[in-house]
């Protein structure tokens, strides 16, 4: 081997060198015979990559760097390894690769010359093509026809270093004069064809015109007929929202839940360390102020959100409203120190109904932000919420109703006199939500919006709510829920809602697994029988 052919490509300025020492150095050093230059990728800087050395007529790797994590179709290269013509390294997953031709002997490299191509060495066990020569005394020979597959990688690396010893300006000058040249073939027949359309368009705007006048007119119709929709569409919202509030209002109830921390280890909740009237969990230092071993009271925590009726006894509404413990800050931290949330009370009030009642969790969906509880209903008489299970009351521009509890109890008591408002902002939660649903003045607020985006996972809408929304049922132009409200977008008018097919999966979920064990249980044997 004379010589070796090196091809270095994925970088900025890709080049090809024709190198024939006895050791070759590859990488990213200003003294190495090949440099690699760039600053995209992930390489040592200033190293020496791959060395090569030539042995017994062949380069073989004479050191690598792991750092460089070189690559032989697919497999790492181990030096001592011999390169072969056409072996193509890669630098792991960077993109720079390196490709090898070995250089023909010398008498095919004159031969190649001779034909103005660069004459690389056929390898391996392949046969050589041959070729027939006469010498000057006449007697013929066989040769081996030389290689010519790059010759354009050759000849391309050769025009571009001659070019690059031509002086920039000279470069610029016979630029110029190219664009000049360019630029005149262009405009002339260019000049003759504006001037031929110049005619045209003047019969063009004249009927232009015409059309103009007339798509005026069509215009003016289109938005007389679109005020009369409009209009129409504004009094079919006004008496959508009030039939929506008026057949389902009584069926959106209010959750009240409160919640306490226990360490699994000793099976006892987590109290404050000593009496105070203080309710903050984190002591001024950033320490938590809470121990089971306490002297204070047990550290409880009480949250309210919106459900609505979806079945007998079953009510849909948020996950995070089941467990507020997720989104909380305060709770991440007591969580952190190894206590474990526990629901010690979770009530639902109903409009019509004037004492809280029990409720219980029956289906929390995992990938969703949604979630099934139960309750005894008896023969409190409630109208079950139509859900549009076929997904087509979800129109983007469409208008929305939302009926739920925003602001919690600041949005009830915003709607007593302020004599008994003082009273009850002065008890419990509990309490005041006890008062409250024996005055029978737990009603849902409903407010109106349009449809902003739909999204496979989302709806986002602008009615207006606030945090205690969360789980409301929001309803479509159609009559029935299209989605259950999730969250608010500070700072926006923009709401998310849970698109309600997950809703309705998780209630067939719910029913299956009802059945299944329904059946189970009638088919297990009953004991003295």
């Amino acid at each position: 081997m004379n010589g070796i052919v090196i091809r270095l490509a994925g970088v900025p300025n890709p080049e090809t060198r024709i190198l024939q020492q006895e050791a070759i150095s590859i990488g990213t050093a200003a003294d190495c015979d090949l440099q690699i230059v760039t600053e995209d990728h992930f390489l040592p800087p200033e190293t020496y990559l791959l060395t090569l050395r030539l042995k017994d007529g062949v380069y073989r790797v004479a050191a690598a760097t792991s750092e460089a994590n070189l690559l032989r179709d697919g497999e790492p290269i181990a030096v001592g390894e011999a390169i072969h013509d056409g072996d193509t390294f890669h630098f792991g997953s960077t993109g720079i690769r390196l490709r090898f031709f070995a250089l023909s002997e010398a008498t095919e490299l004159n031969d190649s010359l001779a034909l103005g191509t660069a004459v690389l060495k056929r390898v391996g066990p392949a046969s050589k093509p041959l070729r027939i020569r006469r010498s000057r005394n006449g007697s013929a020979e066989t040769l081996p026809i030389p290689r010519t597959d790059v010759a354009l990688v050759f000849v391309k690396q050769l025009v571009r270093e001659l070019a690059a010893e031509i002086p920039k300006r000279w470069l610029y000058v016979m630029g110029g004069l190219a664009v000049l040249l360019v630029g005149a073939a262009i405009y002339i027949p260019t000049l003759g064809f504006i001037q031929g359309r110049q005619n045209q368009r003047a019969i063009n705007d004249l009927n232009k015109t015409i059309e103009e006048t007339r798509t005026k007119l069509e215009a003016v119709n289109k938005e007389l007929t679109k005020v009369g929709e409009n209009a129409q569409n504004a009094i079919t919202s006004v008496s959508f929202a009030s039939q929506v509030v008026k057949s389902y209002g009584d069926s959106v109830c209010l959750i009240y839940g409160m919640y306490t921390f226990v360490d699994p280890r000793a099976g006892r909740e987590a109290r404050f360390r000593e009496f105070s009237e203080n309710s903050n969990p984190i002591s001024a230092s950033g320490g938590l102020n809470l121990s089971t071993d306490g002297n204070g009271r047990v550290y409880e925590t009480e949250f309210i959100g919106t459900g609505f009726l979806v079945d007998k006894g079953i009510v849909l509404t948020n996950r995070h409203v089941l467990q507020p413990w997720e989104d909380d800050p305060v709770a991440s931290l007591i969580r952190a120190q190894g206590f474990r949330p526990r629901v010690r009370e979770l009530l639902v009030y109903f409009p019509k109904a004037h004492q809280p009642i029990a409720l219980k969790q029956l289906e929390i969906s995992t990938d969703r932000d949604i979630a099934l509880c139960g309750f005894e209903q008896g023969d409190l008489n409630l109208p079950v919420l139509p859900l549009d299970e076929k997904d087509e009351g979800a129109v983007s521009g469409q208008s929305v109703v939302l009926m739920g509890y925003p602001a919690g109890l600041e949005g009830l008591l915003a709607r007593v006199d302020e004599r008994e408002r003082w009273g009850l902002s002065r008890v419990t939660l509990h309490a005041a939500l006890n008062e409250l649903a024996g005055r029978e003045q737990i009603r849902p607020q409903s407010t109106q919006g349009h449809i902003g985006d739909i999204t496979p996972r989302q709806l986002v809408h602008d009615a207006p709510t606030s945090e205690g929304g969360s789980g409301s049922p929001v309803f479509g132009l159609n009559g029935k829920v299209i989605g259950v409200n999730q969250a608010v977008m500070l700072n926006t008018p923009s709401n998310f809602a849970v698109p309600i097919r997950y809703g309705v999966e998780l209630i067939q979920k719910h029913k299956a697994q009802a059945r299944a064990d329904d059946g189970a249980s009638s088919a297990s044997p009953v004991l003295g029988q």
